[in-house]
């Protein structure tokens, strides 16, 4: 039986990085599970040990990470295998032994749609015990968001309480999560080794998280921009853009569903300010994302982020330069107030209440984040548009705190003219249209949300797929924000678009939004669900996708006439199905 893992032997004040010492700490566990005994690095179990990954995704990024260490959990000669949670029941966990849990967050610190069934049964009163079993649990998340790895929290509390082992502590990573998560999986992969006898070893290269061949997330590809429009007229309250780009000669493919990451570099105007705030010239060596040596300016244009504020940066910050003002926010009780202070925040604004003049740039650089990619949901078809990919992105602007602000990557994009952008695919395996041709579609998009719903009538269109197409599409005004319009209507017309409801909120006193008009048609819609029809949404998580979610429970119990818990039983089984699918952000 594994040995419980001790607590990590390399304390958080340590002079190491997370990654350093998450490795260190598994490390230093196999050691103990083997009396001082360390094993070699690319030795096997003697014992097959029963791996179970099983992982909660909303964008993919889960489910790839899981299947890159099952692999490499294999080559270490673990029996592993990767599963998806809305294929697994709690009651299954009573035939695994060593389980891994390999979680995202979303919205208001729920589960990933796909992790809500297990989660649900696994908070439930009638969860089994689980004493046989030990696991390990590793959380993705964004510290943007207050409730940060919320989904990975809970289910690895819950899984102690009902009598499970924990072999490894639990890891949470930011946005940048692929060092901390190697170490997490080295040091899980440590104390399995160290409940087995030393076998003689073998070779076999290191675990580590890979990409597939060619261009990636460390090695993205220049696209030539081939065009950049606003799609909004005259009178619109919103700047909203087509952007297509060439993929020609970078071998990249992408599947309807999926996303394009983008790389921006920071504004330029707002270095400027946060240098002559923080007294650097800009030219002083610091060392930039890649681990390599470059001037200040430029690390703070293309290598590091300097937008919105978290909690975790200003804890940062706070130690930093000791402001009792800032450790007063804080504190647990000032909770609210932090929010606030918070909101609309930025670096700039951080530095120029707080003056760090006689600061080196290498501690400031030390306390900002990396530059992470921006995902945008595609909106095109390879299969319409060859070796090309298009986006549709609204552009941020506004003002708050008295200075003017920009959305980091949107307005990156809505400047660039004839510009080569630095993108990869993001491949989106949760998001995908129905195996069967002729399948019916029901797509629910607003806004920006119609960009993968373009990517699916254009996919469905060219690959004559029988099944009928529905598209729910809402945004403030009819004359100046109907996205594509001209695209939509022509599909309408050659029957590629079987049915259009529109809702565009400020074209009347009240105020109607897509999941009225989802009220209107009901029992159309019950029928097309009842007929085997697939459901998609994207779009805003905080309240449309809320709002459309509860709005769909009511349409099947009242057209199903079933109770409120039959109705949402009805949910889960259509996202166990995979006929409920959500993009959301």
């Amino acid at each position: 039986m594994t040995t419980i893992a001790p607590p990590p032997f390399i304390p958080e004040n340590a002079p190491f990085s997370s990654a350093q010492r998450a490795w260190l700490n598994g490390f230093l566990a196999g050691l103990f599970s083997q009396g001082g005994v360390a094993l070699p690095p690319n030795s096997t179990p003697a014992a097959t040990v029963n791996l179970t990954v099983l992982y909660g995704t909303q964008t993919g990024t889960a489910a790839s990470l899981s299947r890159g260490f099952v692999k490499d959990a294999k080559k270490l000669g673990f029996a592993a295998k990767a599963m998806d949670m809305a294929e697994f029941s709690a009651d299954q966990l009573k035939d695994v032994t060593h389980l891994l849990i390999i979680t995202s967050t979303y919205g208001d610190g729920e589960p990933p749609d796909n992790a809500k069934a297990l989660h649900a049964e696994l908070l439930s009163d009638a969860a089994p015990s689980l004493a046989h079993l030990e696991y390990a649990v590793l959380g993705l998340g964004d510290t943007n968001y207050e409730k940060f790895c919320a989904c990975a929290i809970e289910f690895d509390e819950r899984l102690l309480k009902l009598g499970a082992r924990r072999i490894y502590e639990r890891v949470d990573c930011d946005l940048d999560y692929e060092a901390a998560a190697q170490s997490w999986f080295e040091g899980v992969c440590a104390v399995l080794k160290g409940s087995q006898t030393l076998p003689q070893p073998v070779e076999i290269e290191p675990p580590t998280i890979r990409e597939s061949p060619g261009y990636g997330r460390s090695h993205p590809f220049s696209a030539p921009l081939l065009e950049n429009k606003v799609l909004n007229f005259p009178g619109s309250a919103k700047e909203t853009r087509h952007l297509a780009f060439s993929l020609a000669g970078s071998d990249l493919r992408y599947e309807p569903g999926d996303a394009l990451a983008v790389y921006a570099t920071n504004c330029p105007e707002l270095v400027d300010d946060l240098l002559r705030v923080t007294g650097f010239d800009g030219e002083e060596a610091v060392i930039g994302s890649n681990g390599k040596e470059k001037p200040l300016r430029l690390a703070l244009l293309r290598d590091y982020d300097i937008g919105n504020l978290n909690r975790g940066a200003l804890e940062k910050f706070s130690k930093f330069c000791r402001t009792p003002e800032l450790e007063r926010l804080l504190a647990p009780q000032h909770s609210a107030e932090l929010t606030t202070y918070l909101h609309g925040r930025q670096w700039i604004d951080l530095v120029t209440q707080y003056p760090i003049l006689d600061s080196r740039p290498a501690d400031f650089v030390a306390l900002l984040r990396k530059m992470q990619p921006r995902l945008y949901s595609i909106a095109s078809s390879l299969t319409a548009h060859p070796n090309e990919v298009h986006l549709c992105v609204g552009i941020v602007r506004y003002e708050t705190h008295g200075r003017r602000r920009k959305g980091v990557c949107s307005t990156y994009l809505a400047e660039r003219i004839e510009t080569d952008v630095p993108v990869f695919v993001h491949s989106n395996a949760s998001f995908r249209l129905p195996v069967d041709a002729s399948r019916d579609v029901i797509m629910i998009g607003p806004g920006t949300g119609i960009a993968p719903f373009r990517s699916f009538l254009q996919e469905r269109t060219c690959s004559g797929d029988t099944g009928r197409n529905w598209l729910f599409f809402g945004d403030q005004r009819s004359a100046s924000d109907f996205l594509y319009r001209e695209e939509i209507e022509s599909l309408q017309k050659n029957g590629s678009l079987h049915r259009l409801d529109l809702a565009f909120s400020r074209d009347q006193p009240e105020k109607i939004y897509v999941q009225h008009r989802m009220r209107e048609q009901a029992r159309e819609l019950w029928r097309w669900l009842e007929g085997g029809a697939h459901l998609y949404v994207c779009g805003d998580a905080s309240r449309m996708a809320k709002d459309v979610d509860a709005e769909l429970q009511r349409i099947i119990q009242k057209e199903g006439a079933m109770t409120s818990e039959a109705a949402a039983d009805y949910v889960v089984q259509l996202k166990t199905l995979k006929r409920y699918q959500r993009d959301i952000y």
